[in-house]
Formats: structure tokens, C-alpha cells, sequence
């Protein structure tokens, strides 16, 4: 799913707010970080917006840190994955790609029988944006979407840092401190690291009741079609009721689906 915002900027009228003005030159400039093309340098977006280069700077700077903005090492800027949780919301409404996604991860639960979920990294978390359901099941996943969860303690989460510079992950773990959730949970830097090996080297993570008590769970990452790194889609079960290598049998199953994805999104 491409984010382009409509222009729709018009001229500033005479007597508007400090605070109306400034709302604007942020918006100048999300919409020229999501105008259609490859991803925008700063002096590309100093032209489009005519903004001061410092006034650009500053507004990047402040949506890089709330996760509106994406930052890569050659210094260009692009959607980032708080901006595309909230187009996916907007897009609910619609008929575009977001429902393409949900029918396919309708799919995806009618082949494992078991509740899916789609969710996207944003800043230290991950956001579900789709949730299919196992109505099958007599008990029901507490899980909503819109809900944060954390990233070292659940599949997705996991998933996600598996694909994250290993300087990132030191940081995430400096800066959560890795909170117990249950008696399973990762709770040091270097077993989330090793455990991050495993997730790249066979495709898939597993939450082993590490987030929540009788909840088992895989999941793989999900990039967009420029490689970026965006989130993940989990299949959630009950433990008690699907083993660990049960569920591993649904590998092929979500890393297919996840490929399916990738084009959408």
C-alpha cells in the first residue's frame, strides 16, 4: 500500500495562529515525504514545501522520533511505520489495498484454524492493524486492534527485532529494560540476540508463552517492496490445545502469506 497524502495545503490566511501556521508546515512537509517516487533528501524537501532548510530539519526531526518519518543511513526520508498504521486505519472504510490484505489473512485462518494478527513496528512497539479471528476456538483472544504489545516478549515483536541492526536491539533493550511477562520471557540482551539468529535462520519466530500464560505463537516479518522492514503477521494459538510443532507445521503456510503481502502493503 503506497501512503500519499492529498495536497490540499492553501495559503495561510492574514491573522492565523502561531499554532495554525506551524500545523501546516508539518503537514507541507508529511505530504512531500509521502509524495509518489523514491525516498526524498532534504534539500528535495526544502523545494517542495518552500520552507527554511532549519524549519525542515526540525519538523523531520520531531516525525523521525514519533515514527511518522523513516531515516535511512544515506540520509533520505521516507513514510515510516506510524504513518502507515494510520493510513491502514483510514483505509478500513475503503475498498483498496487494505482489503486485500484482510482476505488475505482471512485465508491464512481458514488454513491453520487459529487466530491471525498483523501488526506494525512503531517506535518500541508494534500495533495491530488486522486481527481474523478463530471463531471455532470457545475461547476468544483478548487482543483488539489498534492494542500496543511489546517486542521482545511476542512473536511479532520478535520477529521484527530478528531483522533489526543488533546496535538497535542493544538500544531497545537499554531503554525497556526487557520487562518479565511471564516465567518464560527473554529478560537479557544477549539470549534476544541469539534468539534473533534463530528467527533469521529458519524464516519465523515462536512465543513460547513468553508474552501471555497459555498463549503459543509464531510469526515472520513483513517488508514492503523497497525491502523496508515494516512489522509482522503471527498466528496465535492456545497452548494447551496446538503443541509447538504443530504449529511449526504451519510454517509454509505464513511465510507464503507474508510474500503475498509484501505487495500490497
Amino acid at each position: 500500500m503506497s501512503v500519499t497524502l492529498t495536497n490540499s495545503i492553501q495559503t495561510i490566511p492574514a491573522g492565523a495562529s502561531t499554532k495554525d501556521s506551524a500545523a501546516r508546515k508539518l503537514l507541507r512537509v508529511l505530504e512531500a515525504v509521502s509524495s509518489p517516487g523514491e525516498a526524498h533528501r532534504l534539500s528535495d524537501l526544502v523545494k517542495e514545501t518552500g520552507l527554511t532548510k532549519t524549519s525542515v530539519f526540525r519538523l523531520l526531526s520531531e516525525l523521525v522520533d514519533e515514527g511518522y518519518v523513516s531515516r535511512t543511513t544515506d540520509g533520505t526520508y521516507s513514510p515510516g511505520r506510524a504513518l502507515r498504521v494510520l493510513a491502514l486505519r483510514l483505509a478500513k472504510n475503503s475498498t483498496d489495498d487494505s482489503d486485500q490484505v484482510r482476505t488475505r489473512l482471512k485465508r491464512l485462518q481458514e488454513d491453520v484454524q487459529s487466530t491471525i494478527h498483523f501488526a506494525l513496528r512503531t517506535g518500541d512497539w508494534a500495533t495491530y492493524v488486522e486481527k481474523v479471528e478463530d471463531t471455532a476456538q470457545p475461547i476468544r483472544m483478548a487482543s483488539r486492534i489498534g492494542a500496543q504489545i511489546p517486542l521482545h516478549s511476542t512473536a511479532i515483536g520478535k520477529a521484527v527485532l530478528a531483522y533489526l541492526p543488533e546496535s538497535e536491539v542493544r538500544k531497545y533493550a537499554a531503554k525497556t529494560g526487557l520487562p518479565r511477562r511471564t516465567d518464560k520471557t527473554i529478560t537479557d540482551v544477549e539470549s534476544l540476540l541469539a534468539d534473533g539468529e534463530l528467527v533469521r535462520n529458519r524464516g519465523y519466530s515462536i512465543d513460547d508463552e513468553e508474552n501471555e500464560e497459555h498463549i503459543r505463537c509464531m510469526a515472520t516479518p513483513v517488508f514492503d517492496t523497497r525491502n523496508n522492514l515494516l512489522g509482522g503477521i503471527g498466528i496465535t494459538t492456545i497452548a494447551p490445545l496446538v503443541t509447538q510443532q504443530k504449529l511449526e507445521s504451519f510454517a509454509p503456510l505464513l511465510l507464503t502469506a507474508a510474500r503475498d503481502i509484501m505487495g500490497l502493503v
